[in-house]
């Protein structure tokens, strides 16, 4: 019947859309894995970026039906990197954080100093991380179910989150929040 080829044909163009991401994700990862240094490092301002990044990810944001609060200390240092593979980062770190919060909920980006470096740090007011993934997270392909039951990601995003952070001399976590939720933390050093 026509709903039902319809309705197969959707799920078909679903899944083959989500493929292509899953392949356009696992080559960008191969490419930050396998580069030693950045190239052209370039002075990058933080919060300039950060602001772009939230107007990107919006309406994702709007049709969770969750509010993002950025908060960036005043005066922050730019620094050296690859501006293109920081705001992927920072993407991933709020598209996750979107996805992990509850409708009506509101995820926090700051952005601050933190000695030599530069914290970047999101939280959300979701369920937070189960004891069991806490030392899996950044593995490549290890996903948590979603809150909502919608489908697991690929499992690559916090990977990427971690190489890209390593890429430039710095590093990434995540954890509970203390008072619910999950944080991630970013720290990229400003020399």
């Amino acid at each position: 019947p026509e709903a039902d080829r319809a309705r197969f044909a959707a799920s078909i163009g679903s899944q083959s859309s989500r493929m292509a991401s899953m392949v356009d994700r696992l080559l960008a990862l191969a490419e930050v894995e396998h580069r030693q240094r950045i190239d052209k490092p370039e002075p990058v301002d933080l919060a300039a970026l950060a602001a772009e990044v939230v107007e990107d990810v919006q309406s994702h944001a709007v049709a969770r039906r969750v509010r993002i609060d950025v908060g960036a200390e005043a005066g922050l240092p730019s620094l050296r990197g690859d501006a293109f593979l920081l705001r992927r980062m920072l993407a991933n770190l709020l598209d996750n954080a979107i996805d992990f919060s509850p409708a009506g909920g509101v995820v926090t980006l700051g952005l601050h100093r933190d000695g030599d470096a530069l914290a970047i740090e999101v939280r959300d007011q979701g369920p937070g991380i189960p004891d069991y993934a806490l030392e899996r997270v950044f593995e490549r392909f290890y996903s948590l179910p979603r809150p909502d039951g919608a489908a697991r990601s690929s499992g690559l995003g916090l990977n990427f989150v971690a190489e890209i952070a390593q890429l430039h001399g710095g590093s990434a976590s995540l954890g509970n929040a203390a008072g619910g939720g999950a944080l991630a933390s970013v720290r990229l050093p400003t020399r």
